[in-house]
């Protein structure tokens, strides 16, 4: 608890009102934490433990406004579902759910526009109000209450969307909801892994079609392999989630579909994402070719320190403020108008000092054998992929989860995007099964 909600607590059992302003001040903190806290998720340069330290903060702030319950809901909570501020909304929504108004907020969600849809959404999924996965269950058989696509989604995140809802959900005429139901669903259900699932891998929504492979994958459906094949052969701008599948579970031939799309300018960003995950020597080498090149050589040597456990920090790298002769100029300060000026990830990730990283692959590489995969350096395996789940910067994270997810058949599911302490649980359970995780190419073993 907070300093300033334990003064909170404090004055109001002496019988005091608690000062407007105080908890004014606590949304507005919650507000800007949240924020910070939610783009922390997807950083390239922040780890679980940093995370953990912007999340206790912003919890601090979420305990006092909760403390000052009998002054916060009516003039603080209820006003900021009036803004159009997303992470205001968040905090409002999360509070009033810690303070058992659950069915005020499953009303706002009903009322609400699509942003704020959305936040009130995000304090669903991650609230921890007694009984809250049962009332949305009952909101998502009542066709006619709040959005269904929405309910489904926190439904799924929190992991309480039984098999049967699920299914319901994957012939929806919404394509969210369909894509929700076959996310959280691995395995399919026999059924409909046979009747369903050619129809969703030849969906014209590429997120469906995208969710189809993963579901099929993890219920050893040779078809989702093929169509996942399929998609990157045909260079397909809007098949990064196959790149990606192709990269953690192909074989050594199935890497050089991915190496082919290299020399394609528009997908060579994605095919250097998904190469990081691949771990063979010959992805490891196209990504050192790229670092010098620079509108690619951040990303390329993100996805060669993943593979080779080398860290990207000096000498390897290039001192903070450095960037490479021909580096574009970062987005602040870019003259074109038409140029996107909003940060990405990726524009926070190091420099590679490309001659003393080729001078340490020229050093190592020898260690490196074709035919395996690594991961941070070391041979792939069970144990060694949940390492790198707990180590790995926030914004890979998630797909080290889907990795896992799909390889323990939907039994090992670590929510990245949860408060810390449920990933740490999350994690506790995995490492403890790790050694029963299968490493087999995707391809092994399909029917």
């Amino acid at each position: 608890m907070s300093a300033l909600a334990a003064a909170l607590r404090g004055v109001e059992g002496a019988g005091t009102m608690v000062l407007v302003d105080v908890l004014e001040e606590h949304l507005d903190e919650a507000e800007f934490r949240w924020l910070q806290w939610e783009k922390a998720l997807g950083a390239p340069d922040f780890s679980l433990m940093e995370v953990a330290r912007l999340e206790e903060l912003l919890l601090a702030h979420l305990d006092g406004l909760v403390v000052g319950a009998s002054s916060s809901v009516e003039s603080v909570l209820r006003p900021a579902f009036a803004t159009e501020d997303a992470f205001r909304i968040c905090a409002a929504a999360f509070s009033l759910l810690a303070l058992g108004e659950v069915d005020e907020v499953l009303l706002r969600l009903r009322e609400a526009e699509p942003e704020a849809r959305a936040a009130i959404r995000r304090a669903l999924e991650l609230s921890e109000a007694p009984g809250l996965g049962a009332r949305l269950l009952d909101v998502l058989r009542r066709e006619d209450t709040a959005p269904q696509a929405e309910v489904l989604e926190a439904l799924a995140f929190r992991q309480e969307a039984p098999p049967e809802v699920l299914a319901h959900f994957f012939t929806h005429g919404e394509q969210r909801a369909r894509v929700a139901a076959l996310r959280a669903a691995l395995p399919l259900p026999e059924d409909a892994a046979r009747g369903l699932l050619p129809s969703l891998l030849d969906s014209a929504h590429p997120s469906v079609r995208a969710a189809a492979m993963g579901a099929g994958l993890a219920s050893g459906v040779r078809s989702a392999w093929e169509t996942c094949r399929t998609a990157v052969r045909a260079r397909d701008a809007h098949s990064l989630e196959a790149m990606v599948l192709l990269a953690m579970g192909g074989s050594e031939t199935d890497i050089s579909l991915l190496l082919g799309l290299l020399d394609a300018e528009q997908l060579r960003p994605h095919a250097l994402w998904a190469l990081g995950f691949s771990g063979r020597v010959a992805a490891m080498e196209a990504c050192v070719a790229y670092l010098e090149v620079p509108v690619v050589a951040q990303l390329a040597g993100e996805a060669f320190s993943a593979m080779t456990g080398l860290r990207l920090e000096a000498p390897y790298a290039l001192l903070p403020g450095e960037r490479p002769e021909g580096a574009p100029p970062p987005p602040e300060l870019q003259e074109d108008l038409d140029a996107d000026l909003v940060p990405r990830p990726e524009d926070d990730l190091p420099w590679p000092n490309v001659a003393t990283v080729r001078g340490w692959w020229d050093a190592e590489k020898k260690r490196f054998a074709k035919g395996t995969r690594y991961l941070l350096g070391r041979p792939f395996n069970g144990s060694v992929l949940v390492e790198a789940l707990e180590t790995s910067p926030m914004r890979r994270r998630h797909v080290l989860a889907r990795e896992l997810a799909l390889r323990s058949q939907g039994t090992l599911m670590v929510r990245t995007r949860a408060f810390t302490h449920v990933q740490r649980a999350e994690q506790a359970k995995a490492r403890a099964a790790s050694a029963r995780i299968h490493t087999r190419s995707f391809d092994s073993g399909l029917r």
